[in-house]
C-alpha cells in the first residue's frame, strides 16, 4: 500500500518523491512510525534512492527517487498477462461456491495477506440510474467519498475493523446504488452495527458489503441513538488513562511477526553499498545490529543474530495499538476512549521520570520485548500501573474486571 502511495506521488520516470511522513501516515492508514520503518526498508532493499535528507527545516521532507533498475529485478510471482488467476486479470482470490469471500478462505491468496471481495462492475445504466435518483433527493454525489471515507475512519477513533484492506473505491459504489435515505441510515448506525457485532462476538463484514447487503438496516433506530450518545474521555498523553490502555495492549502480547528472507543477503548488499561512498557510514549501519567486520572486510554475525533480529521486529510493528499510543505521546497528541476505560485511571500512578522506578520499568520492557515509553520531553512524570513490574499480575486482573463491570452497565442501561 505504501509503495503504491509512493508511486502516485513519482514522475514517469520514478522520481521526485518528496510527501511527508505524516502525510503518508494519513492517507495509508498506518502509523507514522510503520512509515518510518517500511521506507527505512525499502532503502536499505536498494528499492528506494535518498536524494536529499529532509528535517532542516519545520514540514521539510526526505526526497527519495525509485530505484528503477532494481524494480526491473524483482521477481513477480504471477505474470502480469495472466492476473493471478489467469482468467479474470485479477490480483485476489476469485470468489467460488468454495470460497465466497475471495482471498479470505484462501490459505496465501495471490500475495500472502489480501482479503478483497471481487464484485462485479456497477453497469453505467446503473449507476446512472442511482445518481439520477441522487440528485432527485438532493443529495450530493460529489460529497460521496468524503462520506464513504468517514464511514470507514469513524468520528472516535474507531475505525472500520478491515477497512485498511478492503476496496474504497468498491464501497464507494455500493454507497452511490443507494437511495438518499439509505445512505443516512448507513452511516447513522454505522458504530451501533459495530457495536453489536461486538456484543454478539461475530466478525463484522466489510464496509462494502455493509452497505451492498444493506446491513444497517437490521440495526434498531434505538441502538443507533444510544450508541451516537455513548461518551467519551479525553486521553492525554503518559497520563493515568493512556497508561493503562497501552499496558493491556502489551499485555495482550504480539501480532504475528514474520522474518523476511534472505535477510542477511540484503545487509551484505546494503553494506558493500555504503563502502563505495562512506566507510565509516557503512560500519555504524552493520554495528547498530550487532554485526563485526572482518580483517577481510566480510561480515561477521553473532550467533543469535536471527532471534535479536526477530525480538527488534517484534518491538517496532508486533504492538500496533501500543505504538500508536506512543507516536500519539510523542506529538504530544491528545485522543479519545470509552468512557469505561476512565476506571483504569485508579490503577496507575505517576512515576518521576529517571527515578529508580522509572528504570525497573524500563528494564522490565527490555526484558518483556516490549516497546518502552517515548521520549517524555520536559514531563516530569509518566504513569505506570500501581506498584511497579511487580504487582503487573493485579494491576491486569483490576483493570479486566473493571472493563467487564463497566460494559455490563453500559449494555445495562
Amino acid at each position: 500500500m505504501l509503495a503504491v502511495r509512493l508511486a502516485d506521488f513519482a514522475d514517469d520516470d520514478g522520481k521526485g518523491i518528496w510527501p511527508t511522513v505524516g502525510r503518508l501516515a494519513q492517507e495509508t492508514e498506518l502509523s507514522e512510525r510503520s512509515v518510518q520503518r517500511i521506507l527505512a526498508e525499502f532503502v536499505e532493499e536498494g528499492l528506494l534512492v535518498v536524494v536529499r535528507k529532509g528535517g532542516s527545516r519545520p514540514g521539510e521532507a526526505t526526497r527519495y527517487d525509485f530505484n528503477m533498475a532494481a524494480l526491473a529485478r524483482l521477481k513477480a510471482p504471477k505474470t502480469a498477462s495472466d492476473g493471478c488467476h489467469g482468467v479474470t486479470h485479477d490480483t485476489v482470490s476469485p470468489v467460488t461456491a468454495a470460497t465466497p469471500m475471495g482471498d479470505t478462505d484462501d490459505v496465501d491468496g495471490c500475495h500472502g495477506d489480501t482479503q478483497t471481495v471481487i464484485e462485479p462492475p456497477i453497469e453505467p445504466s446503473e449507476r446512472e440510474g442511482a445518481r439520477e435518483g441522487d440528485l432527485k433527493d438532493h443529495d450530493d454525489p460529489a460529497k460521496f467519498g468524503k462520506r464513504v471515507k468517514a464511514l470507514e475512519m469513524g468520528t472516535a477513533n474507531n475505525p472500520w475493523p478491515g477497512a485498511i484492506a478492503s476496496s474504497t473505491a468498491w464501497a464507494l459504489q455500493q454507497f452511490e446504488r443507494l437511495t438518499a435515505e439509505e445512505r443516512r441510515l448507513a452511516e447513522e448506525r454505522r458504530d451501533a452495527y459495530l457495536a453489536e457485532c461486538k456484543a454478539q462476538k461475530v466478525k463484522n463484514v466489510a464496509l462494502g458489503v455493509y452497505l451492498r447487503d444493506k446491513k444497517f438496516l437490521a440495526i434498531s433506530p434505538l441502538a443507533g441513538k444510544v450508541q451516537a450518545t455513548s461518551t467519551k474521555i479525553p486521553v492525554a498523553p503518559f497520563g493515568p488513562v493512556w497508561a493503562g490502555i497501552r499496558v493491556l495492549a502489551l499485555l495482550d502480547g504480539p501480532e504475528p511477526v514474520e522474518m523476511p528472507l534472505g535477510v542477511r543477503d540484503r545487509i551484505r548488499q546494503t553494506f558493500e553499498t555504503l563502502m563505495r561512498t562512506s566507510e565509516a557510514r557503512a560500519r555504524s549501519y552493520v554495528g547498530g545490529k550487532g554485526i563485526s567486520v572482518g580483517s577481510g572486510g566480510e561480515l561477521i554475525f553473532p550467533n543469535d543474530f536471527d532471534q535479536a533480529e526477530l525480538r527488534r521486529r517484534v518491538v517496532e510493528s508486533g504492538y500496533p495499538r501500543a505504538n500508536d499510543l506512543h507516536a500519539q505521546a510523542k506529538n504530544r497528541d491528545r485522543t479519545v476512549a470509552e468512557a469505561r476505560f476512565e476506571a483504569l485511571a485508579d490503577l496507575c500512578e505517576p512515576v518521576p521520570v529517571g527515578s529508580e522506578l522509572f528504570e525497573r520499568w524500563r528494564d522490565y520492557h527490555e526484558a518483556a520485548g516490549w516497546p518502552f515509553v517515548p521520549d517524555p520531553g520536559s514531563m516530569p512524570v509518566v504513569y505506570f500501573p500501581k506498584g511497579g513490574p511487580e504487582r503487573l499480575h493485579h494491576f491486569e486482573t483490576a483493570a479486566r474486571t473493571a472493563l467487564r463491570q463497566e460494559r455490563s452497565n453500559d449494555h445495562a442501561a
